[in-house]
């Protein structure tokens, strides 16, 4: 196990997408705050800078997800994880090692570029607005267990299929599309039926929960989903309910699929 993730590591440093879209993300940073501080406006605030980030935080998912598919959405296709298994490595190790690497990446990769929109904002915008670096932070905590989850589904996902944008639509539609149904479902219930269950269970779901509680995020005010304990708690669950649900069929997957 210790050998195979050695290894992978030394294909992530060396694999050239990944560096690109580090270098990409970098200099978009880079050009956006360049660009709000040369416009004198009300939006030259690290307020306005911080809260492009903290009214979006499915903006990590999506980052996890993209950087889980750079590293292994042609693994299958190229037989990567054939060799692994002719190699003698278990499958379910292999899976691990995967969601493993994936995770290191996108950590590193996250927390330099959060690192340098933090130093240029500081350095570049006046310090006024509702919205404060600490808010950021605190957002840290509450989305990085779903970007896990993100991560761990879009591995499972390149485990299963060979199209990558097939891959795509259907994390799109486990994150963004299935949860929106299944909100809208609920307040129709809800007004019907005179019962919460579906809602309740629909607003357990980030894409929901995010989507209701960073409304309040805007030049007057800040108000977001981890605020709060029970907040806090509710992303930390959800995060932690999305890694185990798609380990569980990865590792289910990996076992019997024809790699």
């Amino acid at each position: 196990m210790l050998n195979f993730i050695k290894s992978e590591y030394y294909r992530l440093i060396h694999t050239t997408g990944i560096r690109i879209f580090f270098g990409v993300l970098s200099g978009l940073t880079i050009l956006l705050i360049l660009g709000i501080s040369a416009v004198k406006t009300q939006y030259h605030t690290t307020s306005f800078s911080y809260s492009i980030l903290v009214s979006s935080p499915m903006f990590f998912t999506l980052m996890g997800m993209l950087t889980a598919s750079l590293l292994y959405e042609d693994s299958k296709r190229n037989g990567i994880i054939k060799n692994s298994i002719e190699n003698g490595i278990p499958r379910r190790k292999i899976f691990l090692g995967q969601c493993i690497i994936s995770v290191t990446a996108a950590t590193v990769i996250m927390t330099i570029v959060l690192a340098l929109w933090i130093f240029t904002t500081e350095l570049l915008l006046d310090k006024t607005g509702p919205v404060h670096m600490t808010d950021l932070l605190m957002e840290i905590p509450a989305i990085y267990l779903i970007a896990v989850s993100s991560i761990v589904l879009t591995i499972t996902l390149s485990l299963s299929f060979q199209n990558g944008a097939f891959i795509f639509f259907t994390w799109l539609f486990v994150f963004f599309i299935f949860p929106t149904i299944l909100f809208k479902f609920g307040i129709a219930v809800s007004a019907h039926f005179k019962t919460d269950l579906i809602y309740n269970i629909s607003m357990w779901m980030p894409s929901n929960f995010f989507q209701i509680n960073t409304a309040n995020v805007n030049m007057s005010s800040c108000i977001t989903a981890w605020d709060t304990t029970g907040g806090m708690l509710r992303c930390v669950i959800a995060g932690i309910s999305g890694i185990v649900i798609f380990m569980i069929i990865g590792f289910r997957h990996i076992s019997k699929a024809d790699l």
